[in-house]
This record gives C-alpha cells, sequence and structure tokens, in this order.
C-alpha cells in the first residue's frame, strides 16, 4: 500500500517576497512610521526597529544556529555581514550565523541553550526535539499568534500536514524544512575511483528509470566491500555511522526515539520493540560481519570524524546513506570526488521525518517577533534562502548559461570561504538555485519521490514524553553503552543483545513502550 503525502507549498520555485516586507518599508523610517495604523503589525514591528537604529546606529540582532559537518566555514564573518546588509534593508536587524560542526553540535547546543547565550533560533538536530522541548528550550510559535501574525509565509510554504506533523502535546514548538521527508532505505556511497580500480561495470547497472541510483540487494555490496579490501587494503572499506541505522532499516522510531517503534509501519500501528527484533539482530550481525573481515576502523567507536570526510580524506571508501533524488551529486560534494550510490531498500518515509530536525525559536529569545519574521524570510525569501545554502554569488559561486550554479573560478569546495552543503538543514532551499549536476527539475521530482514513498500509519503522530522522562534519560545510557558495539559490528549480536536488552529493561523499557502505545492509541482514536 502507498499512500501520499499532502505536501502543501514544498515545491516552491520562487517567491516575489515574503510575509512582513513590503517593498514600502525598504528604506529608513522614522519614529512616526512605527505606529502607522496602515501598516501590518509585521511591517509596524519592522519600521519601529529600523526607527531604533537610526537614532542608536545599532540594528537589533539574530542569533541562527545549525550544524556543518566540518563546522564554521573559513568565510562566516563575511557571510554574517552581507546577510546583515540584506536583512537590514528588509527586516530592521542583523543577523549573526553560529555554525557548530556536528561532532560537537548535540554538546554545544545544548550548552549554549542552557547558559542563556543567545541562540534565537536553532535546528534541533541531534539536540533532540522533544527533549529540547521537555528542557523548556523551545518557544512555543503560536502563543500570542506569533507564528500567524509574524510567519504566515511559512504555514503557507509548509503547509498543514508537515507543519502539524511537528506538535508535540497539540502545541507547535518547531518547522520542519523543504527537503526529502521520505528516506531511500539503506543507500551505500561508494567513491567511484575504487569501483573503477577494481574494474568494476556500474554503468550497466543503471536503468532507464534511473540514473543516478543503482538498486542491488545486500549481497551486491557485500561482494564490492570483499574485492575492495583486497584491493586497497591500506584503506578502511567501510565507515559506520549513528544515522545507518535509522536510514537502513524500514521501521518507524515514533515519537522521534527507538524506545517502542513500529517494526511493520506501512501496515500496522503495533508498538513493539527494535532492540529484540529479528530486524536489528541481522543489522549487527552484518556489521559483525564486515567488522570481523576488517572493512571497518579499529578506531571507528572513538573517531566522530564525519563518513562523508574520512572518504574525502582517502581513509575510507564507502559509508552508508539515505538516498533521494539529488543524492549522487550532494555526495560527491561532500566528499570532494565522485561517488556512485546503490540503493538497498525501498524508499519510505516515517512518522517523526517531518519533526526530526525542526527548526525552533528559542523560549529566552529578547525578540520573539524578530526571530519569527527572520526564520519567515529564511522560508519565503529566495536571496535570503540563496545566501544561506550557498553564499556569495561572484565568491562562492557563479551562474552557468543552462540556469544552474556552479564553484566560482578558481573555487572548489576544499577552499570555498562558505561552502555549507548541508541544504536539507536549512528552511527552503527549494527557493535557492540548484547546483550543477543537479537536474533543474530536482524539487519537483523530490515533492514526487515524497509522495509515492511508502508511509507509516503513524504519520502525524508526536510523543510527549514527559511523564516517562527519567526513563528516557536511563535508556539513553543503557543506548549509549551498548549499542554503538553492536551497531558497528565490535560485538557479537548473539551474545551483546541479550545483555542490551537486559539493560534495557531493568532502565524502564517496558514502561516507556506501554507509554508510547497508549499515547498511539489514543491519537489513532482507538481507545485502547
Amino acid at each position: 500500500m502507498r499512500r501520499s503525502v499532502c505536501i502543501l507549498g514544498c515545491i516552491v520555485l520562487a517567491l516575489a517576497g515574503f510575509a512582513g516586507c513590503s517593498g514600502k518599508n525598504g528604506g529608513a523610517a522614522d519614529s512616526s512610521a512605527s505606529s502607522d495604523s496602515s501598516l501590518s503589525s509585521a511591517d509596524q514591528a519592522i519600521a519601529k526597529r529600523k526607527a531604533e537604529a537610526k537614532k542608536t546606529g545599532k540594528y537589533p540582532k539574530v542569533v541562527m544556529c545549525f550544524m556543518n559537518w566540518a563546522g564554521a566555514p573559513k568565510g562566516i564573518a563575511r557571510i554574517n555581514k552581507t546577510i546583515s546588509a540584506y536583512t537590514e534593508e528588509k527586516l530592521g536587524l542583523d543577523v549573526e550565523l553560529e555554525i557548530l560542526d556536528a561532532a560537537s553540535y548535540s554538546q554545544g547546543m545544548t550548552l549554549m541553550l542552557s547558559s542563556g547565550e543567545q541562540a534565537d533560533i536553532f535546528n534541533a538536530i541531534s539536540v533532540g526535539y522533544t527533549p529540547s522541548v521537555n528542557k523548556g528550550f523551545c518557544l512555543d510559535l503560536e502563543g500570542d499568534n506569533l507564528i500567524q501574525t509574524y510567519g504566515k509565509g511559512i504555514l503557507d510554504t509548509m503547509g498543514k500536514t508537515l507543519t502539524d506533523a511537528c506538535r508535540i502535546g497539540g502545541k507547535l514548538y518547531g518547522l520542519p524544512q523543504s527537503r526529502d521527508m521520505a528516506i531511500g532505505a539503506f543507500g551505500i556511497a561508494i567513491g567511484k575511483e575504487y569501483l573503477d580500480g577494481i574494474g568494476y561495470d556500474y554503468n550497466s547497472m543503471y536503468t532507464a528509470d534511473s540514473s543516478e541510483i543503482i538498486y542491488t540487494g545486500m549481497d551486491t555490496i557485500t561482494s564490492i566491500f570483499a574485492k575492495l579490501h583486497a584491493k586497497y587494503p591500506d584503506k578502511y572499506v567501510f565507515s559506520p555511522q549513528e544515522a545507518s541505522l535509522g536510514q537502513g532499516l524500514v521501521y518507524d522510531g515514533i515519537g522521534g526515539d527507538n524506545y517502542g517503534v513500529l517494526l511493520d509501519p506501512e501496515h500496522s500501528l503495533e508498538v513493539g520493540d527494535l532492540w529484540s527484533s529479528k530486524m536489528f539482530r541481522d543489522y549487527c550481525a552484518l556489521m559483525y560481519s564486515w567488522n570481523q573481515k576488517g572493512y571497518i576502523s579499529k578506531d571507528a567507536l572513538t573517531d566522530d570524524t564525519a563518513s562523508t570526510l574520512q572518504v574525502k580524506a582517502g581513509s575510507a571508501m564507502s559509508y552508508a546513506t539515505a538516498t533521494k533524488p539529488g543524492i549522487k551529486q550532494q555526495e560527491s560534494n561532500l566528499c570532494g570526488r565522485p561517488v556512485i550510490i546503490f540503493q538497498t531498500g525501498p524508499d519510505f518515509m516515517k512518522s517523526s521525518s517531518p519533526s526530526s530536525m525542526p527548526w525552533c525559536i528559542n523560549s529566552t529569545t529578547a525578540d520573539p517577533v524578530a526571530a519569527m519574521q527572520f526564520l519567515n524570510a529564511a522560508y519565503t525569501d529566495p536571496v535570503l534562502s540563496n545566501l544561506l545554502c550557498w553564499g556569495e554569488e561572484g565568491k562562492e559561486y557563479r551562474k552557468t548559461a543552462d540556469g544552474h550554479i556552479t564553484f566560482y573560478d578558481g573555487i572548489n569546495a576544499q577552499n570555498s570561504g562558505y561552502y555549507n552543503n548541508v541544504n536539507w538543514e536549512l528552511p527552503n532551499q527549494f527557493i535557492a538555485y540548484v547546483w550543477e549536476g543537479d537536474d533543474l527539475d530536482i524539487w519537483e521530482r523530490m515533492a514526487k519521490f515524497n509522495n509515492n514513498a511508502e508511509v507509516s500509519k503513524a504519520m502525524g503522530f508526536a510523543f510527549d514524553n514527559t511523564n516517562v522522562a527519567n526513563e528516557y534519560t536511563a535508556l539513553t545510557n543503557v543506548y549509549k553503552e551498548y549499542a554503538f558495539q553492536l551497531m558497528y559490528g565490535f560485538t557479537n549480536p548473539d551474545t551483546g543483545i541479550p545483555v542490551m536488552v537486559s539493560k534495557m529493561k531493568a532502565a524502564g523499557l517496558e514502561k516507556y513502550i506501554d507509554a508510547k502505545k497508549k499515547a498511539l492509541a489514543a491519537w489513532a482514536g482507538t481507545g485502547k
């Protein structure tokens, strides 16, 4: 069974402006403009900020925090200045991008949010959306009609279905971005040069319907790995990562965590235990087999370098990734070398996908209106979206004759001052330019990909784990102690999984799963 999800506004290619930023407020405003009753509330807020800045010579600042694989790019100060020059004119405020590397983002962002350091807007990726809400980090975006008044463009762009999927306890604390909501399960990216080196004929494996992804089985991948290991014994064949579990296995971690999941999400709302399932055991057995054969680095448990950076550096040859339209170009860019993409599982959309990395406003922000208006612009203004996604034209990139963009002359992924390439994390890449190598219709294809994927029956379900927060913490501690050994293939699953499951049960796994079952039943209207 395949179900379509209504994703309103997610294939917007260009918007002339954005809500709350009319052209008549483009110039400086005097104090009387801020009280002009002919202006909307949004325009009045902009006019007031401009009037104050005219007096003080200083615009209020909004700090936007997110992660990049390698951390803040070297040109970040220049980009902040360029964005601020634009937002001073459009919104009457300055902007500072605070970009942390992926390995330190969770800890660093949590510290910023708990210490009172300015972090007006943040992405909850790896920090955890539900934990962020439970810790009081997230502002209710509908309080005092904040988003309805100052962020209507976001609601129009993302649509009700995806926006409502980010509700927790009925309240809206975060917002999805325009990206691939579905995943192509258990994709494997392998450096093209290494496949060429073993004489592997991947070109014959493409089909008329698929010119960028090769659909095959895991037996094919294992066979390729054996040949790569024999040819390149000085390199590690496969770089494991935590995300590979969720990107590789077709289950639904309802509520945004893996303590109680749907093991047959397309057909059933039955909540089961992932850790004691055959699905998890088979996954760990595969990783254990690869590790025993020497395909995985012995330092994998302590080396937190992103897999793409390991391939980029030439220490590893492959890694797992979720696939989607445009994945081949995206991963080649990240790796700094061409990669070939294989996919061994189906296309699938989890219920938590829209809320897996939502954009939130800090509950302690000094100016929620300014934060919301900037966020609204990030979703709706192509100029701002391009600055966030690609940096500056003429410095980072240039336009091509056919409508794409590519690196500016003399610039590449290694020396670019701003090469984020985490555009899927940013609010709305769909209104930004398309990079050379991707089809110009990539975003229409992405919408089709989302709509045609298998969809979890729990789409739209959100779990408030406040009443079992202690159990969540205890379970997470057990997970951190045991799961990586299993998922990276360092522990035999026949002996390791029973130990971890026993520890999780002692930590309250069954109580946590029961709480999910009750919440899901209430959401589904079964009354069970």
